[in-house]
């Protein structure tokens, strides 16, 4: 076999690869003689038929490509190790069938994992600095902490800011669904004023338009599986979609907060002595929330510019490959929430002229996530971090409780391929933060688990999508 360097770019390569007309006529021979066993003859025992007869049935052409097959597969690994090349893709440039008796000649074309130098990191300043803990905060806190344990009184009277409220919503044609709380302390001024000054008894159809915390996002979750169990799966989204901002309630029960004063007998029920105990911790906690926010924004800023300060030319391949994966998340997002396809949404765009801005940004956003990878691909294999299996099996167990499920069950349900992934983007993760750590003078106190809850915001755990090789 010879190898020839046709041409090599940055993120591009183009080889030719010609065998010997000797190996190919002994490749024909075991591919026919393969093929000739599994090709069934009456009156032939497999492979015992006469070679024109077996022919027949496989013929010249299955036969010639099976071979080209066959050659192409011997010979790639072994053409791109003697070029020292790495490939991310490979595709054929010149498609000709081995005829026995002669060379065989065939030409490649690969994208290659780009040959690139990190920046500098320790030339990085990270500038974010951790926000002051405010005596609002440590007001707004004690709040929560109050509200958390009041006691509910029973009121006859209308609703008033503050209240804990039980509501039901409504169907047509039936007395009653779903009962929830509604702490209007808790939920956002938009809802909470609709129900102000209403008494029990009163029905009243809430406007749920950009719902902004939990419970108006549980109320609407509670209306969708409220729908018909006789409608499809289809009717549903058709006609259940477009009526979720505003939801029909009947007040079933009104009760007051009465809340505990700030003092020693409430620091007791809290399991400490005395109220500025209990101050003490609201402080600590305020701060170490603050220094986690802090850090993240710290890793974040790392990240951005060692990203932005590494020069590397991006494989198209990889780039397209992002662009899919891209394309086929936003088409199921409008498929769950507008109940549209991806085609109707281009068309939409057309009609608009924003069709060609959204392929702009859909460029730039897989470029900016590919160039990402592939920099702290190289980050950790520079930095050398691992992850040893308790470490991971402990991130495991956190995720599988987060999905309320035993550890083995989850880890057979996602995969081994899923689980390769998950672990090189947490040892990935692991590095980032000891860098940043050290950068900031800052104890390395993190362990799997911790990683696990902040990666999980940012990676579904129904699949990791990553272009860099795991």
């Amino acid at each position: 076999m010879q190898t020839r360097l046709i041409s090599k770019e940055a993120v591009k390569a183009k080889f030719e690869v010609t065998i010997p007309a000797a190996d190919v006529d002994k490749t024909y021979s075991s591919v026919f003689n393969s093929l000739a066993r599994q090709v069934k003859i009456p009156g032939f025992r497999p492979g015992k038929a006469p070679k024109g007869v077996i022919m027949k049935r496989i013929g010249d052409e299955a036969l010639a490509q099976e071979v080209k097959e066959a050659l192409i597969d011997r010979s790639y690994t072994k053409a791109v190790k003697e070029l020292e090349l790495q490939p991310l893709h490979a595709h054929l440039t010149k498609d000709e069938a081995p005829v026995e008796g002669s060379d065989y000649s065939f030409e490649i074309e690969v994208d290659l994992y780009p040959e690139f130098k990190l920046a500098d990191f320790d030339e990085i300043i990270i500038d974010t600095a951790p926000q002051p803990m405010t005596e609002d905060m440590i007001e707004e806190s004690i709040k929560q902490l109050q509200s958390e344990n009041a006691t509910h009184v029973p009121v006859e009277r209308a609703v008033e800011a503050g209240d804990y409220l039980m509501i039901e919503t409504l169907r047509e044609g039936e007395e009653a669904g779903s009962a929830m709380p509604i702490d209007l302390e808790r939920v956002g001024e938009h809802l909470a004023q609709q129900l102000v000054g209403k008494t029990i008894g009163d029905e009243v159809e809430l406007e749920l338009a950009a719902p902004s915390d939990e419970d108006e996002e549980e109320i609407e979750a509670t209306a969708e599986a409220e729908e018909s169990p006789d409608a499809s799966e289809d009717d549903t989204e058709a006609s259940a979609k477009p009526e979720l901002p505003k939801l029909k309630v009947r007040i079933t029960d009104v009760k007051a907060k009465e809340k505990p004063e700030l003092d020693d007998e409430f620091a007791k029920t809290l399991g400490m002595e005395t109220w500025s105990e209990v101050e003490e911790v609201v402080k600590k906690n305020i701060q170490s929330q603050l220094d986690n926010d802090a850090f993240e924004a710290q890793r974040e800023e790392f990240i951005d510019k060692l990203v932005e300060e590494t020069e590397v030319e991006l494989p198209a391949f990889l780039v397209n490959r992002r662009k899919g994966s891209l394309l086929e998340n936003l088409a199921q997002d409008l498929k769950k929430d507008n109940n549209i396809s991806l085609e109707a949404y281009f068309k939409q765009l057309e009609e608009q002229g924003k069709r060609e801005d959204f392929e702009k940004e859909l460029e730039e956003s897989a470029r900016k996530g590919v160039k990402r990878d592939l920099v702290l691909e190289r980050l950790l294999e520079e930095r050398g971090t691992t992850m040893d299996n308790p470490e991971f099996e402990n991130a495991l167990g956190y995720l599988a409780y987060r999905q309320g499920m035993q550890v083995g069950k989850f880890k057979s349900q996602m995969g081994q391929a899923w689980l390769d992934n998950y672990r090189f983007l947490l040892t990935r993760d692991k590095a980032i933060r000891e860098i940043v750590r050290e950068k900031l003078g800052l104890e390395d106190t993190d362990d799997a688990e911790e990683i696990a809850e902040e990666i999980a915001e940012e990676v579904p755990v129904e699949e990791t999508d990553d272009d860099t090789e795991a």
